[in-house]
């Protein structure tokens, strides 16, 4: 039995040897492994650094356009709001035309009345 029991432990001790080979083997794999992650983020980062550069620039010339626009717009709208008070002022400096001045709508009135006046004596002298 003692014979068997060295066997047996020696078998143990060819296991275990295999068993630290396989385990020393695999944890090379998985530090290559990590090793070619961590270069390929580093290479992402390195790639990714520009792109994020010409993003910003990119953003800030938007800003820009955006603000441009945004002035030349308000100059737009403050053109218009002085043609609309010129209009408006206009209006009613003609208004206040008229009713400074009423003998105009009469005289206008009695010219229409006399013409036609004339149109209908006119008429009537053909019949």
């Amino acid at each position: 039995m003692s014979d068997l029991v060295q066997i047996l432990l020696v078998l143990l001790i060819i296991t275990a040897t295999a068993l630290c080979i396989y385990l020393i083997v695999v944890l090379k794999k998985l530090v290559a492994q990590l090793s070619d992650l961590q270069k390929d983020i580093k290479q992402l980062v390195d790639t990714t650094i520009p792109v994020l550069k010409n993003l910003n620039e990119v953003t800030l010339k938007a800003n820009r356009i955006v603000s441009s626009a945004e002035n030349y717009w308000e100059g737009i709208e403050r053109s218009i709001e002085n043609v609309r008070m010129k209009f408006t002022n206009f209006t009613s400096i003609s208004r206040f035309d008229g009713a400074e001045h009423p003998a105009r709508n009469l005289v206008q009135n009695v010219r229409a009345f006399v013409r036609g006046a004339t149109a209908f004596w006119q008429e009537l002298r053909r019949r």
